[in-house]
């Protein structure tokens, strides 16, 4: 077979249906369909007492809503940018349009809106959100007003489901503070009371003026606001009510909600790599969808994962044989949360709105209070505006990714946020290594050639919207560590690093997944004088869903999560399943090493010599693609820029080391820069194994002589 043959048969075997890892085929009809996005299923969840999105009201769309269930049928919508309530409404609570399973478009309000407040409910005051907590009836929230603390807990009068109450415990301050109260927008006017005993520290407003002044002082005042939405005989005074008392403590049943057990099942492969599916719970008492966006463990061993519907569970029973997994439902009501970490042995969870740290306080197994760890991010009120990921580096810096922020690096405590580098197209892949290499993975399109796999660096520019062209930037953007064709990945995930030991040929390797194949990658990459480059390896396993992150366990195993609602070839909603290294022969190329004459492959196990050194058994492409505005790219000629192509590199021999394990191709002509090169293989392995696959790599750098 000569070698441009041998290179048509194995690519066109790369794009034939994909196959589950023990061999079975996965169902062609499976694959990704338009109108199969069409799914209102989220209507039919119990999404908890609250839920953060964003929100249109009569008086604008909120971009850090949460619209809370003060009653059966009475919700009340906060903006937590200013700690305004913009609309209470009955009848209804939320309601989710069905176009992409309801994540692209903002939910609206279902019922009759009562009354309206445009805000800030606090002036120009600067507004700091600590978090809120849940409680029976309602939420109780904690933020500062130019640094004088406030909590506000709003419930419903138990006799009339159609008024809010406010409560709210104004800390110590230096100075005065105004609450503004919505008396104007009301559908029916708000009446509220102003109690004639109230403390020093409030202040009786002149009539008809819609404020509270909170004056200076040491001691700690209460006071409440009612806003009824309708009343007989209005009153004809200043409708404003305020007492002294003191705020509801927590009053939670035990567990709200009891745990789903499911069953899994180990691979059957005899594979170096076996993949486990650990049984999710699709059916449950509340509806919950389970797409999976991000997982972490907990130090006892609990698995926490959240959903894309903003829900966290916890997984118990993650052992040896799978037969008995517990799902618990942690925590609701988070903004489309698309990573998770655990930090300090308590969960954090990463949404469009901010990156939360869930806690129990009571001890009854589920997160009743919801701290806000920074929301300093601008959640844009497009349908298209995800935050993904959550890692930490060595320093316990955080990070995650949008599109608008780019890579964005919190500091430990919260405090401080910054962009570190932009110019990624609709990303929801990134991951950090144990050394602290942040790498990103954008989406192809365009000012996006192709998929790649990038390592950032401060004020690193990676392309989306337009090049920016420096005498250090001659590209007019920061090139990748390598860059994928559609076969390879069509739609990247997140990175992460498997540990030095116990992974067998793949320890101490960067794994990245393929969220649109539904399939992971191994990433041996090098450095040429500083500059990063390397290849990419899709290794033999196929997964149920578009898995996009990972984690290992402290088993050793990798643990993947995953779901649809983009582009994918995912059979399932959501998936979490396990690879485990058997310890077996995996034969996999594991370095890439570009030479000046060539190229350089290591191989996990010894390859025949005989083999591998025939010229006839290998096939090398290369091409580049064009950074424009346009979606993706086609191939370009590396010879001739302005034609369309592939070229194929002609070796003039094949050299085999001593031990098996490694391989120089060299090339007729010295290598040059270009952005993918593809190698075909059809060898043996030293015990007999055929091998056949395709290695795509990306030359940066050429090392000097």
């Amino acid at each position: 077979m000569s070698r441009r043959s041998l290179l048509v048969t194995l690519l066109l075997a790369c794009s034939l249906p994909p196959v589950w890892a023990d061999g079975r085929p996965a169902d062609p009809g499976a694959t990704w369909d338009r109108s199969r996005n069409k799914d209102g299923r989220w209507n039919q969840t119990d999404v908890g007492p609250f839920l953060a999105s964003v929100l249109p009201t009569p008086t604008g769309t909120i971009a850090k809503g949460l619209s809370i269930k003060v009653g059966n049928d009475t919700t009340i919508a906060y903006d937590l940018a200013t700690m305004t309530p913009r609309a209470a409404w009955t009848g209804g609570f939320l309601k989710f349009d069905a176009e992409k399973f309801g994540i692209v478009r903002a939910p609206q309000i279902d019922g009759e809106v009562q009354w309206v407040d445009a805000g800030p409910a606090w002036g120009k005051a600067k507004i700091r959100f600590f978090g809120h907590a849940v409680q029976q009836g309602g939420v109780i929230f904690e933020y500062a007003v130019d640094g004088v603390r406030v909590q506000e807990s709003v419930q419903r009068l138990p006799t009339d489901g159609a008024t809010v109450v406010r409560t709210f415990r104004i800390g110590s301050a230096d100075r005065d503070i105004r609450l503004l109260l919505p008396l104007e927008k009301s559908k029916h006017p708000v009446t509220l009371q102003l109690v004639e005993d109230v403390p020093e520290r409030v202040a009786k407003p002149p009539l008809n003026e819609p404020a509270i002044k909170i004056r200076a002082g040491r001691q700690q005042v209460s006071f409440k606001v009612i806003s009824r939405a309708a009343v007989a005989e209005p009153d004809t005074g200043n409708t404003l009510a305020a007492e002294v008392l003191k705020l509801p403590t927590l009053k939670l049943p035990k567990r709200r909600w009891e745990p789903v057990v499911t069953k899994g099942e180990t691979g059957a492969s005899d594979s170096a790599y076996v993949v486990d599916t650990i049984g999710v719970p699709f059916e449950n008492p509340w509806n919950s969808l389970m797409f999976l966006t991000g997982l972490d463990f907990l130090p006892d061993g609990t698995l926490a994962v959240c959903t894309l519907y903003g829900e966290v569970w916890l997984v118990r029973g993650v052992d040896d044989g799978l037969d008995e997994v517990a799902w618990h439902r942690f925590a609701t009501g988070l903004h489309q949360p698309l990573g998770l970490k655990v930090v300090d042995g308590e969960v954090h969870v990463l949404g469009r709105d901010q990156i939360t740290r869930l806690q129990d306080i009571d001890g009854n197994g589920e997160a009743d209070t919801y701290v806000n760890v920074n929301n300093a991010g601008q959640t844009s009120t497009s349908g298209h505006d995800y935050a993904a990921c959550l890692e930490t580096d060595p320093d316990g810096n955080l990070y995650y990714i949008r599109a608008h922020e780019g890579v964005v690096r919190v500091s430990k405590d919260g405090a401080r946020s910054e962009s570190i580098a932009k110019g990624f197209r609709n990303p929801v892949g990134l991951g950090v290594s144990p050394t602290g290499m942040v790498t990103a993975a954008p989406q192809e399109g365009t000012w996006t050639p192709a998929s790649g796999i990038f390592e950032v660096k401060e004020n690193g520019w990676y392309g989306f919207a337009g090049p920016k062209v420096t005498p250090d930037r001659p590209l007019g953007y920061d090139p990748p560590i390598c860059w994928m064709p559609r076969l390879q990945d069509n739609s990247s995930g997140g990175q992460t690093w498997a540990p030095e030991k116990g992974f067998g040929p793949l320890s101490g390797m960067m794994l990245h997944f393929s969220y649109g194949q539904c399939a992971m990658l191994a990433v041996p990459f090098e450095r040429v004088d500083g500059v990063a480059q390397g290849a990419t390896v899709r290794l033999p396993m196929f997964f149920e869903s578009g898995v996009m992150r990972g984690r290992f366990g402290s088993d050793g195993h990798l643990y993947v999560c995953g779901l649809r609602g983009w582009q994918t070839s995912a059979a399932k909603d959501g998936c979490l399943q396990r690879v485990r290294c058997t310890g077996k022969p995996a034969h996999l190329p594991v370095e890439f090493h570009v030479k000046r004459t060539g190229v350089e492959l290591v191989f996990s196990e010894p390859l025949d010599r005989e083999s591998a050194g025939d010229p006839q058994n290998w096939a090398v492409e290369q091409w580049n693609y064009r950074y424009s505005k346009e979606y993706g790219s086609k191939d370009y000629l590396v010879s001739e820029p302005r034609k369309t192509g592939r070229e194929e590199v002609f070796l003039e021999d094949v050299e085999v080391s001593d031990d098996g394990r490694t391989v120089r191709l060299v090339f007729e002509e010295d290598v040059v820069p270009v952005m993918q090169m593809g190698i075909t293989y059809d060898v043996r392995a030293a015990d007999g194994t055929e091998l056949r696959d395709v290695l795509y790599g990306t030359v940066n750098k050429v090392p000097a002589r």
